[in-house]
C-alpha cells in the first residue's frame, strides 16, 4: 500500500497495482487500477480532481472504465521525471462530454479534450 506524500517511479507504481507503466490510467482485466497523472499546464492543471481525456483510443476506453468501474483508485502526480507522488484516494464524483463544459479545459490546456472526470477524495 503506498504512503501519501512519498514518490514511487512508475515501475514501483505497476509492481504494486499492476497496469503499464506508460498509461495515465493502467488498466489490469478490465479494470482501472490507478491514476498517473502530469500537472503540466497543458495535460491535468487542476488534477487530482479532474482528469482531463484527450483523444485516442486506449485513452477514451480507459477512462469509460474508470466512469463505470465504481470505487476508489489511488492516485499518483509527477512531481519530477519518475518521480510520482501518492496523493491519496480518489473516486469518480462525475464526468462530462458536453462540448460547452469542456471549452474551458481546451482553453485552459490548448489542446482537444474528449471528457472532463471530476475526482473527490475518499478516506482509506
Amino acid at each position: 500500500m503506498p504512503t501519501l506524500g512519498q514518490h514511487y517511479t512508475r515501475e514501483e507504481i505497476a509492481a504494486e497495482h499492476g497496469g503499464g507503466t506508460l498509461e495515465f490510467l493502467p488498466t489490469v482485466a478490465g479494470k482501472v487500477v490507478c491514476a498517473c497523472l502530469r500537472t503540466d499546464p497543458e495535460y491535468n492543471p487542476e488534477a487530482p480532481e479532474v482528469i482531463l481525456i484527450g483523444r485516442g483510443r486506449e485513452m477514451e476506453y480507459a477512462a469509460g472504465l474508470l466512469i463505470q468501474q465504481g470505487g476508489s483508485i489511488p492516485v499518483y502526480l509527477m512531481r519530477a521525471p519518475d518521480a510520482w507522488e501518492f496523493v491519496g484516494y480518489y473516486e469518480v464524483e462525475k464526468s462530462t462530454r458536453l462540448k460547452a463544459d469542456l471549452t474551458h479545459f481546451e482553453l485552459q490546456t490548448g489542446r482537444k479534450v474528449t471528457r472532463a472526470i471530476f475526482m473527490r477524495a475518499v478516506q482509506k
